[in-house]
C-alpha cells in the first residue's frame, strides 16, 4: 500500500490524506489490476458468475488495505462508503455494482459500519472514461455535481470518520474531490481516501 495527498483545489476546501493498493499503468498492461476494470463491466458483457475472480481479488486488497489504515489511523469507528457510479444506480446491472458489493462485504468483515449505500447517484453524469459508453448522457464533472445528482444517508455520514473508497483515482478529474468536499459539507468529522489504483502523474 502507498500513500500520496489529494490537494485543495476549486472542488476541495482542504487536503486529504489518501491510500492506494497500486499504480495503474493502462489497461491489458502488465502488473496493471485489470480485475478493477473487469468488476466495473461497462457494457454487461460479464455474468456476476464471471466475476468472482476479480471480485476476491478487490475484497483481499482492499481488505489488507483498510485494516492498516484503521490501525494507523485509530479509525475502529470508521463509516465505510463508496463513491457511486456515474450513472443512476438502477440503470445499472447487478453484474455492474460488484465493485460495491466487494466493499460491502470488506466492511462487514472488517467489522466496520457499512456505508456503502450512503451515497447513491439518482442523475447520470458523463463516466470519466467515455470511451467505453456508446450513450454517455450527463453532466462533465463539475463542483457541486455530487450534490446535484446524488441522495445521501446523512445520519451515516453527520460527525462520522470516514474511509471513502473508489477504483481508480485520477489527478485533475475531480470526481473524488467533489465527492469527500459533498462528506464534508455535509459534517463528516473527517475523511480518509482509500482506492485500488491510482494512474501515474
Amino acid at each position: 500500500m502507498k500513500k500520496f495527498t489529494i490537494c485543495k483545489n476549486k472542488y476541495l476546501d482542504r487536503d486529504v490524506v489518501c491510500y492506494y493498493h497500486q499504480d495503474y499503468v493502462g489497461y491489458q498492461k502488465e502488473g496493471n489490476p485489470d480485475f478493477v476494470n473487469h468488476l466495473k463491466n461497462m457494457t454487461k458483457q460479464y455474468k456476476e458468475t464471471d466475476l468472482v475472480e476479480d471480485f476476491i481479488k478487490v475484497c483481499d486488497c482492499a481488505s489488507f488495505d483498510i485494516r492498516k489504515i484503521i490501525a494507523e489511523k485509530c479509525f475502529q469507528d470508521a463509516v465505510v462508503c463508496v463513491i457511486p457510479r456515474s450513472k443512476s444506480e438502477k440503470s445499472y446491472s447487478q453484474s455492474q455494482l460488484m465493485f460495491k458489493k466487494a466493499i460491502s462485504s470488506v466492511a462487514d468483515t472488517l467489522r466496520l459500519k457499512n456505508g456503502t449505500d450512503a451515497i447513491k447517484r439518482v442523475k447520470n453524469t458523463k463516466t470519466t472514461h467515455n470511451w467505453r459508453l456508446e450513450n454517455n448522457t450527463g453532466s462533465d464533472p463539475y463542483k457541486g455535481i455530487t450534490k446535484d445528482t446524488c441522495v445521501f444517508d446523512e445520519a451515516a455520514i453527520n460527525g462520522k470518520n470516514l474511509i471513502l473508497v473508489d477504483d481508480i483515482y485520477t489527478k485533475d478529474v475531480n470526481v473524488c474531490e467533489d465527492c469527500l468536499q459533498t462528506l464534508f459539507d455535509l459534517g463528516a468529522k473527517s475523511c480518509i481516501m482509500y482506492v485500488i489504483a491510482k494512474t501515474r502523474s
